[in-house]
Formats: structure tokens, sequence, C-alpha cells
């Protein structure tokens, strides 16, 4: 994710299979692990005894401050699932970041869920 000022991030919730991963997405989510000081664990709250988990993915943008706090958050690609969206925003906001050295770079995230 990227920090110092108002810098582009992005996060992508993905199965390894998924198009949340394609183009550059790899790349930018491999520069923005390293950036990580405090990760939090995506929490989904289940569904009915018996519902089928399918692999989703789900990218959030935001913005992160010079403080390494993500700002703005957003939904940029869907799941489709309400529940795992809003639960991918929500973790989100709980990252910390270091402050990246190009302020200007996109950056990415990658959970699987289920």
């Amino acid at each position: 994710m990227l920090f110092t000022g108002a810098a582009a991030a992005l996060i992508a919730l993905a199965s390894a299979a998924s198009g949340c991963l394609q183009g550059e997405w790899a790349s930018i989510v491999e520069q923005t692990e390293v950036l990580i000081l405090r990760r939090e664990a995506l929490r989904v709250p289940h569904g009915p005894a018996g519902e089928k988990q399918e692999n989703v993915c789900v990218r959030v943008r935001f913005q992160i401050d010079q403080n390494g706090v993500p700002q703005d958050v957003r939904i940029d690609q869907s799941s489709r699932n309400r529940s795992v969206d809003v639960a991918a925003r929500e973790t989100v906001r709980k990252f910390r970041f270091k402050v990246p050295r190009n302020d200007q770079a996109p950056s990415a995230l990658v959970f699987e869920y289920p």
C-alpha cells in the first residue's frame, strides 16, 4: 500500500486464479507486502449452516496518509458477496504500512477467501 501523503493504493482479495492478479497486479502485490507493518485477518461472517463458500475476489482501493493509515477506502472490484466486500473494506482500515518511497505508485494485497 502506498504511503507518504496520499498514495494510491489497492488491496486485492483473491483466489490464486482470479482476475484480481491479472496483468500488473502480481507485481503490485509483491511490492506492497514488504511495506506492511501490521496486518489483520479477513473475518467474514458465516452464512447459514451448510452454505457453500466459493473462492472470490474483491479489490479495495484506498489512500495511505503520512502515518501509514488507509484513507478513502472503497471497493474497486466486488466479489458479488456483500459480506466479503464489507469484511475486506473493514480489514483494510485496520492495516498499517511503512511510508513508500514512491507515493504515486499503486499498491495491492491479496487475501484468499474462503
